[in-house]
C-alpha cells in the first residue's frame, strides 16, 4: 500500500535556513514551485543542484561519529536520517576527555507550543547523546558554504575582500602594467648604448656615432621618466579611491556589528585591526602588484643574459635562488615576532581607546564619507587616506 501523504520537505526546510544562516534568503515554498517537487523529496544529485543554484557550495560526505570533530567550521550541515529525513547538525560537545558526547541538532519537524508560536520564536535545538542520534542517524552529511564570486562586496574579510575594489579600477592597472612593460624595454637601452659606444664608438673614434647615440639615449631616459612619472601617478590615483571605498566599506561593517561582539574583544586590538585593511590594499596594489610586473621583466632579461653568457646567467640564477631560499627560511621567525608586536600594540592601544562605535547615531555616520574622499585628496603617496588610528 502506497504512502499517499504530501511529503514534509525536510531537505528543503533545512537548506532554506542554512542558506538564511549564510545571508541567501530562500523559501521552501520557492523551491518547491521552481523544481516541482510538490509530490516527492529531492533526491541527493537534485538537492546539491539546488544548492548551488541558490550560491551554496554543496558536497555530501560521510563521516563516523568520532569524526564529527573534524567538521570544524563547516556548521551548521545536514544529516541525512535513516527514515529519509533530514535536520540540521549545529555543532558536537566534548567531554573533559575531548570525546563528543553530544550534538546540538536541529529538527524541522520538532513541534512547537503555542507561546512560542504567539511570539514567533524558532523552535528550539535538541541535545542528543551518542546513542539516540547514531540509532536515527544514516551516517550522511551534506556540507554547505556560501559561494562567493569576484565582484561580490558580501564576501568574508579577507585577500578576496578587496578584489571588487581593485577589479573597478582595472582600467587602471591595466595602464599601469602597459607603461611598465615599455619601461622594462627602455631599460635595455643603457646597457645596449654603453656596449655600442665601448665596442664601436670608442675604437673608431666615431664622433658623430656618438652624438646620435647620445641624442638617442637621452630621448629614451626622458620618455623612461615620463612612463615612470604616468605610472606612479595612476597607481596612487587607483589605490587612493580603493582606500576611500575600503574604508567606508569597513567602517559600515564595524557599526552592523552586534554589541556583544565588542565585549569581546579589546578596543585597542580592533583598531589596530582597522588600521590593518591599508597594509593588506598596499600589500595587494603595490608589493604584490609591482612585483608582479617585475617578473614579466624576466621574459625581456634573460634570454639577452643567455645570448651573452650562458654561465653567468646560471651564475646569477643560482644566487638569485639562494636569496630566495633565506628569505623564505626568515619569513616564519618574522612573522611570530610581527604577530608578538601587533598584540602588543593592540594591548598598548586598549587603555586609551573607549568604545564609540556602539552608541554611533546614523548622523555621524554621514561625515565619514567626506573625511575619506577629504582624506584621499591630501595624503601623501603610499599612505592609508582614512586611518582611524
Amino acid at each position: 500500500m502506497e504512502n499517499d501523504s504530501p511529503p514534509q520537505h525536510t531537505a528543503l526546510q533545512c537548506l532554506t535556513l542554512i542558506a538564511r544562516h549564510h545571508g541567501i534568503q530562500i523559501s521552501v515554498e520557492k523551491l518547491i514551485h521552481e523544481h516541482s517537487l510538490e509530490t516527492r523529496e529531492p533526491d541527493r544529485n537534485r538537492l546539491l543542484r539546488i544548492a548551488r543554484e541558490i550560491g551554496l557550495k554543496a558536497r555530501f560526505t560521510r563521516l563516523k561519529w568520532e569524526e564529527l570533530n573534524k567538521v570544524g567550521e563547516a556548521y551548521p550541515v545536514m544529516a541525512r536520517l535513516d527514515n529519509g529525513n533530514h535536520v540540521i547538525v549545529v555543532g558536537a560537545h566534548q567531554d573533559e576527555n575531548g570525546i563528543i558526547d553530544q550534538v546540538a541538532v536541529f529538527d524541522p519537524l520538532a513541534e512547537r507550543t503555542e507561546a512560542d508560536e504567539a511570539k514567533g520564536a524558532s523552535r528550539d535545538f535538541l541535545l542528543l547523546p551518542r546513542e539516540k542520534f547514531q540509532a536515527a542517524w544514516s551516517g550522511d552529511l551534506l556540507l554547505l558554504k556560501r559561494s562567493y564570486s569576484l565582484k561580490d562586496e558580501k564576501q568574508p574579510f579577507g585577500f578576496a575582500w578587496f578584489i571588487p575594489e581593485i577589479l573597478r579600477q582595472r582600467t587602471v592597472f591595466l595602464d599601469v602594467a602597459i607603461a611598465a612593460v615599455f619601461i622594462y624595454l627602455i631599460a635595455l637601452a643603457t646597457p645596449l648604448f654603453f656596449q655600442i659606444v665601448i665596442d664601436k664608438v670608442l675604437v673608431n673614434q666615431a664622433e658623430q656615432t656618438l652624438k646620435v647615440l647620445g641624442i638617442g639615449i637621452v630621448i629614451a631616459l626622458i620618455f623612461d621618466a615620463v612612463l615612470d612619472f604616468l605610472r606612479n601617478f595612476l597607481l596612487l590615483h587607483a589605490t587612493s579611491k580603493i582606500d576611500i571605498r575600503v574604508a567606508g566599506r569597513t567602517f559600515s561593517h564595524l557599526l552592523n556589528l552586534p554589541v556583544a561582539f565588542f565585549d569581546r574583544i579589546s578596543a585597542g586590538v580592533l583598531t589596530k585591526h582597522m588600521q590593518q585593511t591599508a597594509t593588506i590594499r598596499e600589500f595587494l596594489t603595490g608589493s604584490l602588484f609591482l612585483t608582479l610586473l617585475d617578473s614579466f621583466a624576466l621574459f625581456v632579461f634573460i634570454p639577452v643574459l643567455f645570448f651573452y653568457s650562458v654561465e653567468l646567467t646560471f651564475v646569477v640564477l643560482v644566487f638569485s635562488g639562494i636569496i630566495a631560499l633565506v628569505i623564505g627560511i626568515l619569513i616564519p621567525p618574522f612573522r611570530r615576532r610581527l604577530q608578538a608586536l601587533y598584540q602588543a600594540e593592540g594591548e598598548r592601544q586598549a587603555p586609551y581607546w573607549s568604545n564609540p562605535f556602539t552608541a554611533c547615531p546614523p548622523s555621524r555616520r554621514s561625515p565619514w564619507g567626506r573625511y575619506c574622499a577629504r582624506g584621499g585628496r591630501t595624503a601623501p603617496p603610499r599612505r592609508f587616506p582614512c586611518n582611524t588610528g
